[in-house]
Formats: C-alpha cells, structure tokens, sequence
C-alpha cells in the first residue's frame, strides 16, 4: 500500500517497540534521532536507512509512533528543518491497527 501511494513512513518508535509489530514498508528512525537523520547527506542517508532521503518538498513524508504524539514532534522537527507537506499518522501505530490488521 505504501509503495504504490508513494508514501515514505517513518515509524519514530525505539526499536523494542518496533519488534513488537509494525506497519508494512515503514523504515524506522527513532525519535531522537529524526533530526540528526534529516541532516545527513542523501548518499549518509540512504546508506544507513536503506530508503532514498526525501526530499524536502515531496509532500510524501508522514510519521507514526504508537498513538501520534511522538510522531507530532518529529513532523515539527523536520518542518523546523524545512519539510513542506510532512504529515503525523494520527492515532499512530494503535489507530492504524485497529483499523486494518484485522483484515491482514
């Protein structure tokens, strides 16, 4: 679903919290290291996340962690870095759960 909307998510979890279920094609960078990460260089960037660093205009950009909070922080983070059309996952992983892996 991810690969064919385009969407690169960012799960901010720490990685305990990851192994315990996450959402299919996430890549996950937590959040204390979100600001770090988006000032790496692409080529940094994609070395140590293993996805292409977005762009800062990609408008494909959304976070989640476990119920949104985190997940608002880091959307600030990048936006203070100059992200444009960023978004939060609202709800974050628990919403996102609840929602569809019933279906899976």
């Amino acid at each position: 679903m991810l690969k064919a909307n385009n969407v690169q998510l960012i799960d901010v979890r720490e990685p305990h919290e990851v192994k315990a279920g996450k959402i299919e094609g996430s890549v996950n960078i937590p959040l204390g290291d979100v600001e770090e990460a988006f000032l790496m260089s692409d080529e940094e960037f994609k070395k140590t996340y293993h996805i292409p660093k977005p762009k800062k205009s990609d408008g494909n950009l959304v976070f989640s962690c476990r119920s949104g909070v985190r997940s608002m922080r880091a959307l600030k983070t990048v936006e203070n870095l100059g992200y444009k059309g960023a978004w939060n996952l609202k709800g974050g992983y628990m919403a996102w759960e609840k929602a569809f892996k019933q279906d899976l």
